[in-house]
Protein backbone atom coordinates (compact mmCIF):
# COMPACT_ATOMS: atom_id res chain seq x y z
CA UNK A 1 0.00 0.00 0.00
CA UNK A 2 1.42 3.33 -1.16
CA UNK A 3 1.60 6.39 1.58
CA UNK A 4 -1.10 8.22 -0.05
CA UNK A 5 -3.72 5.65 1.05
CA UNK A 6 -2.71 4.63 4.05
CA UNK A 7 -2.33 8.68 4.96
CA UNK A 8 -6.32 8.87 4.13
CA UNK A 9 -7.03 5.79 6.18
CA UNK A 10 -5.60 7.17 8.81
CA UNK A 11 -7.32 10.95 8.86
CA UNK A 12 -10.64 8.56 8.43
CA UNK A 13 -9.71 6.83 11.41
CA UNK A 14 -8.90 10.25 13.19
CA UNK A 15 -11.82 11.98 11.72
CA UNK A 16 -14.54 10.08 11.06
CA UNK A 17 -14.69 8.16 14.40
CA UNK A 18 -17.43 9.89 16.46
CA UNK A 19 -16.02 10.63 19.83
CA UNK A 20 -17.98 11.76 22.82
CA UNK A 21 -17.03 15.22 24.73
CA UNK A 22 -18.07 15.04 28.30
CA UNK A 23 -18.52 18.77 29.63
CA UNK A 24 -17.51 18.56 33.30
CA UNK A 25 -18.30 21.53 35.68
CA UNK A 26 -15.05 23.07 37.21
CA UNK A 27 -15.38 24.88 40.26
CA UNK A 28 -12.12 26.15 42.42
CA UNK A 29 -12.31 26.59 46.35
CA UNK A 30 -11.82 30.55 47.12
CA UNK A 31 -11.36 30.27 50.59
CA UNK A 32 -13.08 29.66 53.88
CA UNK A 33 -16.42 31.04 54.88
CA UNK A 34 -16.35 32.69 58.38
CA UNK A 35 -19.28 34.99 60.27
CA UNK A 36 -18.60 35.99 63.59
CA UNK A 37 -21.29 37.80 65.72
CA UNK A 38 -19.44 41.41 66.05
CA UNK A 39 -20.45 43.37 69.40
CA UNK A 40 -19.24 46.44 68.01
CA UNK A 41 -21.09 46.82 65.20
CA UNK A 42 -23.89 44.61 66.77
CA UNK A 43 -24.26 42.79 63.80
CA UNK A 44 -22.86 39.37 62.36
CA UNK A 45 -20.11 40.18 59.86
CA UNK A 46 -18.77 37.76 57.02
CA UNK A 47 -15.31 37.13 55.62
CA UNK A 48 -13.86 34.76 53.64
CA UNK A 49 -10.09 34.06 53.95
CA UNK A 50 -8.21 32.75 51.29
CA UNK A 51 -5.01 30.69 52.39
CA UNK A 52 -1.59 30.17 50.34
CA UNK A 53 -1.13 26.98 48.44
CA UNK A 54 1.72 26.09 50.76
CA UNK A 55 -0.33 26.34 53.79
CA UNK A 56 -1.52 23.37 54.30
CA UNK A 57 2.22 21.70 53.94
CA UNK A 58 4.57 23.66 55.93
CA UNK A 59 4.68 25.47 58.99
CA UNK A 60 5.46 28.93 57.83
CA UNK A 61 3.78 31.95 58.94
CA UNK A 62 2.53 34.08 56.20
CA UNK A 63 1.84 37.94 55.87
CA UNK A 64 -2.03 38.81 55.80
CA UNK A 65 -4.13 40.93 53.49
CA UNK A 66 -6.91 42.60 54.41
CA UNK A 67 -9.18 43.38 51.50
CA UNK A 68 -12.00 46.03 51.85
CA UNK A 69 -14.67 45.59 49.56
CA UNK A 70 -14.05 41.74 49.40
CA UNK A 71 -16.39 40.67 47.40
CA UNK A 72 -15.89 37.17 45.67
CA UNK A 73 -14.68 38.63 42.27
CA UNK A 74 -12.44 40.97 43.87
CA UNK A 75 -10.68 38.00 45.59
CA UNK A 76 -10.22 35.72 42.85
CA UNK A 77 -8.49 39.16 41.33
CA UNK A 78 -6.32 39.35 44.14
CA UNK A 79 -5.44 36.08 44.58
CA UNK A 80 -4.42 35.93 40.41
CA UNK A 81 -2.37 39.26 41.39
CA UNK A 82 -0.66 37.94 44.84
CA UNK A 83 0.25 34.82 42.89
CA UNK A 84 1.54 36.50 39.78
CA UNK A 85 3.53 38.58 42.62
CA UNK A 86 4.92 35.55 44.34
CA UNK A 87 6.23 33.93 40.64
CA UNK A 88 7.70 37.25 40.21
CA UNK A 89 8.89 37.32 43.44
CA UNK A 90 8.14 40.73 44.25
CA UNK A 91 5.88 39.57 47.08
CA UNK A 92 5.93 36.71 49.57
CA UNK A 93 2.66 34.27 49.30
CA UNK A 94 0.00 35.67 51.66
CA UNK A 95 -3.10 35.04 53.42
CA UNK A 96 -6.06 37.17 52.42
CA UNK A 97 -9.23 37.96 53.94
CA UNK A 98 -11.86 39.41 52.30
CA UNK A 99 -14.51 41.55 54.38
CA UNK A 100 -17.75 41.40 52.84
CA UNK A 101 -19.45 44.80 53.27
CA UNK A 102 -22.97 45.11 54.96
CA UNK A 103 -23.27 48.77 54.81
CA UNK A 104 -20.55 50.25 52.89
CA UNK A 105 -21.42 53.92 53.02
CA UNK A 106 -21.59 53.67 56.42
CA UNK A 107 -18.80 51.52 57.62
CA UNK A 108 -16.28 53.57 55.17
CA UNK A 109 -17.00 57.02 56.28
CA UNK A 110 -15.52 58.94 58.66
CA UNK A 111 -17.60 61.97 58.80
CA UNK A 112 -20.62 63.29 56.80
CA UNK A 113 -20.73 64.20 53.20
CA UNK A 114 -23.26 65.57 50.98
CA UNK A 115 -23.98 62.02 49.29
CA UNK A 116 -22.97 60.30 52.84
CA UNK A 117 -25.39 62.03 55.04
CA UNK A 118 -24.50 59.10 57.81
CA UNK A 119 -24.47 58.22 60.85
CA UNK A 120 -20.81 57.60 59.74
CA UNK A 121 -19.52 54.53 61.79
CA UNK A 122 -15.78 54.32 59.90
CA UNK A 123 -14.33 54.51 63.53
CA UNK A 124 -16.06 51.77 64.86
CA UNK A 125 -15.41 49.55 61.87
CA UNK A 126 -12.00 50.41 62.33
CA UNK A 127 -12.47 48.81 66.27
CA UNK A 128 -14.09 45.70 64.59
CA UNK A 129 -10.81 45.16 62.33
CA UNK A 130 -8.57 45.99 65.73
CA UNK A 131 -10.32 44.11 68.57
CA UNK A 132 -12.65 41.60 67.05
CA UNK A 133 -11.23 40.80 63.21
CA UNK A 134 -7.62 40.66 63.87
CA UNK A 135 -6.88 38.70 66.71
CA UNK A 136 -9.93 36.23 65.45
CA UNK A 137 -7.78 35.59 62.24
CA UNK A 138 -4.21 35.59 64.34
CA UNK A 139 -5.81 33.31 66.94
CA UNK A 140 -7.02 30.97 63.52
CA UNK A 141 -3.78 30.54 61.41
CA UNK A 142 -0.24 31.16 61.10
CA UNK A 143 0.73 34.55 60.56
CA UNK A 144 3.12 37.36 60.45
CA UNK A 145 4.22 40.22 59.40
CA UNK A 146 3.11 42.96 57.86
CA UNK A 147 -0.48 43.22 58.16
CA UNK A 148 -1.90 44.89 55.19
CA UNK A 149 -4.65 46.86 54.29
CA UNK A 150 -5.94 47.36 51.16
CA UNK A 151 -9.36 49.82 50.33
CA UNK A 152 -10.40 50.86 46.93
CA UNK A 153 -12.07 54.36 45.89
CA UNK A 154 -14.69 54.73 49.59
CA UNK A 155 -12.44 51.89 50.85
CA UNK A 156 -9.57 53.67 49.89
CA UNK A 157 -10.63 56.49 51.59
CA UNK A 158 -11.11 54.72 54.61
CA UNK A 159 -7.64 53.48 54.47
CA UNK A 160 -6.26 56.63 54.70
CA UNK A 161 -8.39 57.43 57.57
CA UNK A 162 -7.09 54.37 59.13
CA UNK A 163 -3.47 55.12 58.80
CA UNK A 164 -4.17 58.61 60.23
CA UNK A 165 -6.62 57.20 63.00
CA UNK A 166 -4.68 54.15 64.33
CA UNK A 167 -1.55 53.99 62.27
CA UNK A 168 -0.21 50.90 64.50
CA UNK A 169 -3.43 48.70 63.93
CA UNK A 170 -1.64 47.55 60.45
CA UNK A 171 2.19 47.74 59.81
CA UNK A 172 1.13 48.51 56.07
CA UNK A 173 -1.73 50.48 53.43
CA UNK A 174 -2.16 49.95 49.89
CA UNK A 175 -5.06 52.55 48.80
CA UNK A 176 -6.21 52.76 44.67
CA UNK A 177 -8.32 55.78 43.51
CA UNK A 178 -8.10 57.12 46.95
CA UNK A 179 -8.90 60.59 48.65
CA UNK A 180 -11.64 62.19 50.40
CA UNK A 181 -14.41 64.37 49.40
CA UNK A 182 -13.66 68.11 49.31
CA UNK A 183 -16.46 69.23 51.74
CA UNK A 184 -14.18 66.93 53.93
CA UNK A 185 -10.92 68.37 53.56
CA UNK A 186 -10.64 70.07 56.74
CA UNK A 187 -11.43 67.18 58.58
CA UNK A 188 -8.89 65.25 57.63
CA UNK A 189 -6.25 67.89 57.71
CA UNK A 190 -7.08 68.39 61.08
CA UNK A 191 -7.03 64.84 61.30
CA UNK A 192 -3.48 64.68 59.31
CA UNK A 193 -2.34 67.11 61.77
CA UNK A 194 -2.84 65.65 64.81
CA UNK A 195 -1.84 62.06 63.88
CA UNK A 196 1.56 63.22 62.57
CA UNK A 197 2.44 64.91 66.06
CA UNK A 198 2.99 61.08 67.29
CA UNK A 199 6.09 60.77 64.43
CA UNK A 200 7.26 57.29 66.55
CA UNK A 201 3.24 55.89 65.62
CA UNK A 202 4.66 55.66 61.88
CA UNK A 203 7.59 54.10 62.25
CA UNK A 204 8.46 51.09 59.97
CA UNK A 205 4.90 51.50 58.24
CA UNK A 206 4.84 51.09 54.35
CA UNK A 207 2.17 53.17 52.71
CA UNK A 208 1.28 53.06 48.87
CA UNK A 209 -1.84 55.72 47.61
CA UNK A 210 -2.65 56.14 43.81
CA UNK A 211 -4.73 57.73 41.67
CA UNK A 212 -5.48 57.80 37.81
CA UNK A 213 -5.12 61.35 35.71
CA UNK A 214 -8.43 60.02 34.21
CA UNK A 215 -10.44 59.27 36.85
CA UNK A 216 -14.38 59.89 35.71
CA UNK A 217 -15.03 60.88 39.54
CA UNK A 218 -11.85 63.38 39.63
CA UNK A 219 -12.78 65.02 36.27
CA UNK A 220 -11.28 68.21 37.68
CA UNK A 221 -8.50 66.79 40.07
CA UNK A 222 -9.62 68.15 42.91
CA UNK A 223 -8.64 64.98 45.00
CA UNK A 224 -5.89 64.11 43.25
CA UNK A 225 -4.64 68.12 44.34
CA UNK A 226 -5.69 67.20 47.83
CA UNK A 227 -3.46 63.91 47.67
CA UNK A 228 -0.49 66.15 46.31
CA UNK A 229 -0.93 68.28 49.33
CA UNK A 230 -1.46 65.16 52.15
CA UNK A 231 1.78 63.56 50.73
CA UNK A 232 3.94 66.61 51.02
CA UNK A 233 2.46 66.99 54.54
CA UNK A 234 3.77 63.41 55.00
CA UNK A 235 6.80 64.05 53.55
CA UNK A 236 7.29 67.06 56.15
CA UNK A 237 6.00 65.93 59.02
CA UNK A 238 6.99 62.36 59.00
CA UNK A 239 10.06 62.05 56.77
CA UNK A 240 11.81 58.83 57.26
CA UNK A 241 9.83 57.55 59.71
CA UNK A 242 7.01 55.91 56.99
CA UNK A 243 7.98 54.44 53.73
CA UNK A 244 5.33 56.64 52.07
CA UNK A 245 4.88 56.87 47.95
CA UNK A 246 1.96 58.49 45.73
CA UNK A 247 1.33 56.81 42.43
CA UNK A 248 -0.07 58.41 39.53
CA UNK A 249 -1.54 56.71 36.08
CA UNK A 250 -2.18 58.90 33.40
CA UNK A 251 -3.71 55.94 30.76
CA UNK A 252 -6.58 54.11 33.31
CA UNK A 253 -9.77 54.83 34.35
CA UNK A 254 -11.22 54.47 38.27
CA UNK A 255 -8.94 52.07 40.64
CA UNK A 256 -6.45 51.96 38.43
CA UNK A 257 -5.31 48.63 37.57
CA UNK A 258 -2.21 48.40 38.23
CA UNK A 259 -1.80 49.72 41.30
CA UNK A 260 -3.36 46.84 43.13
CA UNK A 261 -0.01 44.87 41.49
CA UNK A 262 2.28 47.61 42.43
CA UNK A 263 0.78 48.82 46.20
CA UNK A 264 1.60 45.12 47.75
CA UNK A 265 4.62 44.93 45.55
CA UNK A 266 5.96 48.10 47.60
CA UNK A 267 4.61 47.82 50.94
CA UNK A 268 6.22 43.74 51.14
CA UNK A 269 9.30 44.99 49.69
CA UNK A 270 11.39 43.95 52.68
CA UNK A 271 9.64 40.60 53.47
CA UNK A 272 10.14 39.88 49.34
CA UNK A 273 13.58 39.69 49.95
CA UNK A 274 13.86 36.91 52.40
Amino acid sequence: MSNGPRLLILLLLILGTPRLVHAQEVSAKLGFARTMKSTILNEDRKVLVHLPASYNTSSDAYPVLYLLDGTPAFLLEMIAITNRLRSDRNAPEMIIVAIENTNRNRDMMPAVAKEYPGPPRAEAFLGFLEKELIPDIEKTYRTAQPRILQGKSLSGLFTVYALLAKPTVFNAYVACSVGWFAENNEHFRTLSNRAFQNVESFANRRAFMANSLRDQFDADQTIHRQMIEFSALVKNKLGEAISYRYETYQDYPHVPFPCLYDGLRFVTAERAKK
